[in-house]
């Protein structure tokens, strides 16, 4: 377990491992964090108890004019930019973490908040072509399902 000394202002919401394991996303009100983690796999029987695990911020990301982030998606699979975040002002925003910043931001994506984003990230049982991982999906509740290609953002 990590112990970080950063209190968080609000309740962390979601918390994934990103970029192959080398990072952890996580949301925090209008807000991801991107934490870089560095475990201590050493045994030791008489200083099992003290903490040596690190576990440190690299930098924030805001969502632009939204209150709480309500859903968060980031492939971890295979090496990507890109970070999906969906806010309770029922938009959607494009995060490019190698540029730092936000790339697009689309207005009432759903009639009411999105609570899942679906990235395509594959599958070992079949190929595709390379178009295809520009497809996610979102959806919210009454809202159905919707289709995005993040080269056309529609």
């Amino acid at each position: 377990a990590f112990q970080d000394k950063e209190k968080f202002h609000k309740t962390v919401r979601f918390a994934q491992f990103y970029f192959i394991d080398a990072f952890i996303l996580l949301c925090c009100g209008a807000e991801f964090h991107v934490l870089s983690f560095h475990p201590d796999t050493t045994k030791d029987d008489l200083k099992r108890y003290k903490q040596r695990s690190v576990c440190k911020l690299v930098q924030k990301f805001p969502m632009a004019s939204t209150m709480e982030i309500t859903s968060l998606s980031a492939v971890n699979e295979f090496y990507s930019y890109i970070v999906l975040t969906a806010g309770s002002n029922r938009a959607l925003e494009v995060f490019d973490l190698n540029a730092g910043c936000s790339t697009a931001v689309i207005p009432e994506v759903h009639t009411r908040s999105v609570h899942q984003i679906c990235q395509n990230k594959g599958s070992s049982f079949s190929t595709q072509q390379p178009e295809a991982y520009n497809l996610f999906m979102t959806t919210a509740a009454g809202d159905g399902i919707k289709l995005w290609d993040l080269r056309t953002l529609r």
